[in-house]
């Protein structure tokens, strides 16, 4: 972990946006220098150059590949937990993780730029990409809320979120079948004031904190206590803190195989504290209740994540997320990576229209395109959970071609999305449909 940058710059592949304006030595019109002193003159230039580079790495908006133009998807492979070594800050140092294997679990789309009238309603008219994210309210899951985000050249912004709310029995807890708890949908705009994550540019030294109050408002009926549509709200104080903690060289194996790749990176600790209150009818819900949901009040959730960032990715090149002391999740971006063989085209220009036909009741999904090469392309399907249920691999001549995308008959109703990849895991088309059977 204390293995310097590689200074053969000519001979790394690392091309970050570094403005290096370290200079050291002087010149002398008389003294002719011999080998000896040459090379110790490169040797304190060498020592000038590594010394004042912690301070020289910057990362801007420029330096990502996610695109502003809504026609981009950040995809992430989940990786193995076991042998993961959680990344030490400091500086000028060597993170190998070469050898660190992928999960079983197909990639994910956890961000997505696709953005329709369904992703992008009125409300959030700065916003350049969604987030699809899961709530849990002790063992109900709350599933489609959405976090709106702008990819600005000031910073990565959160604009909004549109949490879906919804209504769940409690018939099995209490054997009261009229019992039940409705949490009710609400839409938070914060395009006056957006909550920045970060801000350009990213450098050794950046730190950024906010605070966040979340309110859920909802009403809960329980014979046995006395609640008739009383009600509710759960009040979510959160904090959050981003700082650079590390720099140095980060080794990933090539998504073409043969060598691994070396990426000079920004490692940045986000630090996240929570704390869930609940209360009913303005004041703390009953003991009992919450005890009865799997609740507790004032809980404390903590968690950790170290990303590491480095120019040419959509995103973070690898994410690692404790929570309550716990490797919980590891994740690496599996998007192109600009520059490996051409720099990445305008997807404006390289993307096809496909028709989509019929609507898929029946279990199928087809779509057609015209194909610009015969080379394999692939289609994958994902629901709003960001899980992909279908990956079909589309072998066909270049023109029109019509490719049937076989759905699994035990996915349920709802609104799901799929993305169109050349041979070069590009994406050259991206939609969604509703699947109602």
């Amino acid at each position: 972990m204390g293995q310097k940058i590689c200074v053969h710059l000519c001979e790394s592949v690392v091309t970050l946006s570094l403005s290096i304006s370290a200079t050291c030595g002087a010149e002398s019109n008389h003294i002719q220098p011999n080998t000896m002193t040459q090379k110790l003159y490169l040797s304190l230039c060498l020592f000038c150059f590594i010394s004042g580079l912690s301070a020289q790495i910057s990362l801007t908006r420029s330096d990502f590949t996610i695109a502003d133009n809504r026609v981009d998807t950040i995809l992430s492979q989940v990786m193995q937990r076991q042998g993961f070594q959680i990344p030490q800050g400091g500086n000028n140092q060597f993170w190998d993780y070469s050898n660190a294997l992928d999960s079983a679990l197909a990639p994910n789309r956890f961000v997505t730029s696709v953005l329709d009238p369904l992703f992008i309603p009125f409300d959030f008219p700065n916003a350049t990409a969604a987030y699809i994210a899961s709530y849990a309210f002790g063992p109900f899951r709350v599933t489609d809320n959405f976090q709106f985000e702008r990819y600005g050249d000031d910073g990565y912004s959160i604009q909004g979120t549109i949490f879906a709310g919804g209504s769940f029995p409690l018939s099995s807890f209490t054997g009261f079948r009229s019992d039940s708890v409705t949490l009710f949908r609400k839409v938070d705009n914060y395009t006056d004031n957006p909550l920045y994550y970060y801000k350009f540019p990213l450098t050794t030294s950046s730190k950024h904190i906010w605070t966040y109050r979340n309110v859920i408002n909802f009403q809960i009926t329980v014979a046995l206590a006395g609640l008739n549509r009383t009600p509710g709200q759960v009040v979510t104080n959160e904090y959050k803190r981003d700082s650079t903690i590390g720099w140095g060289t980060l080794r990933m194996r090539s998504p073409r195989g043969g060598s691994p790749l070396d990426f000079a990176v920004l490692l940045v600790e986000t630090t996240e504290l929570s704390r869930d209150s609940f209360y009913l009818s303005s004041t703390p819900a009953p003991g009992l209740i919450l005890t009865a949901l799997g609740l507790e009040q004032n809980a404390l959730r903590q968690s950790k994540t170290y990303a590491f960032y480095g120019a040419r990715f959509a995103s973070a090149i690898l994410t690692a997320e404790i929570r309550n002391d716990t490797l919980a999740r590891v994740v690496r971006n599996i998007n192109p990576v600009r520059g490996l063989t051409t720099d990445l085209p305008d997807l404006k220009k390289i993307g096809v229209k496909t028709k989509l036909f019929p609507n898929p009741t029946a279990g199928n999904l087809v779509l057609e395109f015209e194909k610009s090469d015969s080379e394999d392309w692939d289609v994958l399907v994902y629901n709003t959970q960001g899980q992909m249920v279908a990956l079909e691999r589309i072998s066909a001549a270049s023109g029109k071609v019509q490719h049937s995308v076989q759905l699994k008959s035990g996915l349920s109703n709802g609104t799901y999305f799929y993305h169109l990849l050349d041979q070069r895991s590009l994406i050259r088309s991206s939609g969604s449909f509703v699947l109602q059977r």
